[in-house]
């Protein structure tokens, strides 16, 4: 059964009303007890707090991420070396050597096939061909492309490329302007370093004739595949053009493909071959790329750059042209015709090659003859040089022909007057001889011919190399030619006159050397120059007996005469040194011969008139050695 609540007891006033005291105390109770808290108020209040502090530790992150970036580009931007080396660049160009009259080229000194230009040399159509597919923004851009780059790294990893990741101003760079190390380092800062650099360059050389400067250092410095160095050399190696103005829009836009896969586009490893791997050549005997795709086969890679290219101009990419649809059209179906250089043999090869050693010399730490392209003018004579090498030939190969052959080379080379002597050659097993011919007045060597037959490989054999310099690098006797430098010690020491007399008699010099003269006949008393003009053996041993071995060696010293044995050589022949047994060197004695006649002023053997540096001044005065008086 329910019950209520007993009643509470309330004092009341008889006026029925709370007691004051007691309301008081329950207004405190009601004004100090605890209220409930909101959850709502909580997790708002946690919220901002939260987003705050991220954005704040973020901001801070974001702050230090960027002073440490700066500080980062900072330190690599130290690094770099100054861009003002632009002014200064230079290339690797072959050295050109020419005769003494500057006219007749003999030779040429390469690594790498290139051929300086300026901004005008280049046509308009080659530099928007350039500009098409290497860098559209190269005439605006600060040096880099943040497009091009992202282009780069998007073709790294799809495979498809159709433009430079890298700007024309970043290749010069990483060529030129970036230390080696940077190079062969890591790729990221590489690249970092590149396009800071780019930005350097394009900012010591602005506006538009800053951007001619680093557009024409480009052509120059890129290489373009099939050994060719700048597109001028491209030009010359593929289409046999030496004035780039010659170029059609077809040839221009080959060209401005080739550096981004050089070797891939190289326009000779696409002319179609026979199963030998020769070239198929067309009805005219030129070389030629196919440019039509032949039942459903891909185009070659060049031609499909080459048409990629070509619409780019026509699509209006190209800074100075627009080929119109009609051009487009032509330029589309040009043949691709190549026409390689013709291959250049050395002019008097031996010759060139004994210079060299000289220019190395006179170059001392400049540029190396392969790189430095200089132009360097010879002493050589080449109406001498020419007949040198034809009575060297005359005397060294024609004996050793069948005898009908030799009479049709004597015919054919206009040797008819010395048939004779030829003749008398034939069957003797002579396979060699060489020839130095000098100015005594300068020392100057005019015709040098060192051995015969520098480009008759057929004449090879294990006695004879067709190749080898006797006249430069060889030590041979030289037999009776030795006999004027002991009759010149004579006169000399005043030890002989050419009117001494001296005894042509079989004579035991030593025991059992009887040495006899080449006629075997025995003359009696003969003056000296009787002995000389007879070229006698047994007088010039009898002079050298009077005149010393050591006084021959002396002079033969002061001339600048060697041994292949060393300079007691001589010495230690003893009196067999008259008649020429100490092997010398041909260059050295003809120098020797050249200071007699010269009255006893010695001028050493000069190949050398001057050089110039591809600015056309003079890399080095070419002073001879100092006259002495021997």
């Amino acid at each position: 059964m329910y019950r209520g609540q007993p009643g509470r007891y309330r004092e009341r006033n008889g006026n029925h009303k709370p007691n004051a005291a007691v309301r008081r105390l329950a207004i405190t109770r009601v004004r100090t007890r605890p209220q409930p808290a909101s959850k709502a108020g909580t997790f708002v209040a946690s919220g901002f707090a939260l987003i705050f502090g991220i954005i704040a530790f973020s901001g801070l992150l974001v702050a230090l991420g960027i002073a440490t970036g700066l500080s980062f580009i900072a330190k690599m931007e130290a690094e770099l070396p100054s861009v003002a080396s632009f002014e200064q660049l230079d290339y690797s160009q072959p050295s050109v050597v020419y005769d003494r009259t500057g006219t007749v080229q003999l030779a040429t000194f390469q690594d790498e096939f290139r051929r300086v230009v300026t901004y005008d040399d280049i046509p308009k159509v080659l530099l928007d061909a350039t500009i098409a597919t290497e860098d559209r923004t190269f005439w605006d851009n600060e040096g880099y492309d943040p497009e091009g780059t992202i282009a780069g790294i998007i073709s790294t990893f799809t495979g498809y490329q159709d433009r430079g990741g890298s700007t024309i101003t970043q290749q010069l760079v990483r060529a030129r302007l970036l230390p080696d190390d940077v190079i062969a380092g890591d790729q990221f800062i590489r690249k970092i370093k590149e396009i800071l650099q780019a930005r350097n360059l394009t900012d010591a050389f602005p506006g538009e004739a800053g951007k001619e400067r680093i557009l024409t250092a480009y052509l120059n410095q890129i290489y373009y595949g099939h050994q060719a160095y700048g597109v001028a050399a491209a030009a010359q190696v593929y289409f046999g053009i030496t004035d780039l103005k010659q170029l059609t829009p077809a040839q221009a836009a080959l060209l401005a493909g080739m550096p981004q896969a050089p070797d891939s586009y190289d326009l000779y490893k696409w002319v179609p071959r026979d199963s030998d791997g020769n070239p198929i050549l067309d009805q005219y005997g030129r070389m030629v790329v196919p440019t039509q795709s032949v039942n459903g086969e891909a185009l070659p890679p060049p031609v499909v750059r080459r048409n990629f290219i070509l619409t780019a101009l026509a699509e209006g990419h190209g800074h100075f042209i627009r080929l119109t649809p009609d051009q487009l059209n032509e330029a589309l179906n040009e043949p691709i015709i190549l026409n390689p250089p013709a291959p250049f043999q050395f002019k008097a090869p031996q010759f060139v090659y004994y210079m060299k050693s000289q220019l190395d010399e006179i170059l001392g730490d400049r540029q190396p003859v392969e790189t430095g392209g200089y132009k360097i003018i010879t002493t050589l004579d080449m109406n001498a040089q020419n007949l040198a090498e034809k009575y060297v030939g005359a005397g060294a190969i024609l004996p050793n022909e069948p005898v009908d052959q030799m009479e049709a080379d004597i015919n054919s080379e206009g040797l008819q007057q010395d048939r004779k002597w030829i003749e008398a050659l034939h069957g003797l097993d002579i396979h060699n001889g060489a020839l130095v011919a000098m100015d005594a007045r300068s020392g100057d060597i005019v015709a040098y011919v060192g051995s015969a037959g520098y480009y008759r490989d057929d004449l090879a054999s294990a006695q004879f190399d067709p190749k080898y310099d006797v006249a430069g690098n060889a030590y041979r006797q030289p037999g009776s030619a030795w006999k004027p430098l002991v009759y010149t010690t004579g006169f000399d020491n005043h030890t002989i006159t050419p009117g001494s007399l001296l005894m042509d008699v079989v004579t035991e010099f030593a025991r059992g050397w009887f040495p006899r003269d080449a006629d075997v006949k025995e003359r009696g008393p003969v003056l000296m120059r009787e002995a000389l003009s007879y070229s006698l053996n047994i007088p010039t041993i009898r002079a050298l007996d009077r005149i010393g071995v050591d006084n021959v060696a002396t002079t033969a010293k002061n001339l600048g005469i060697t041994f292949a044995r060393g300079d007691n050589q001589l010495v230690d022949a003893g009196l067999a040194g008259a008649i020429g047994t100490a092997e010398t060197n041909m260059v050295q004695l003809t120098s020797g011969y050249a200071t007699i006649a010269n009255g006893g002023v010695q001028n050493p053997p000069r190949t050398i008139l001057r050089s110039l540096t591809p600015a056309a001044t003079s890399c080095r005065s070419m002073v001879r050695a100092r006259r002495t008086r021997s």
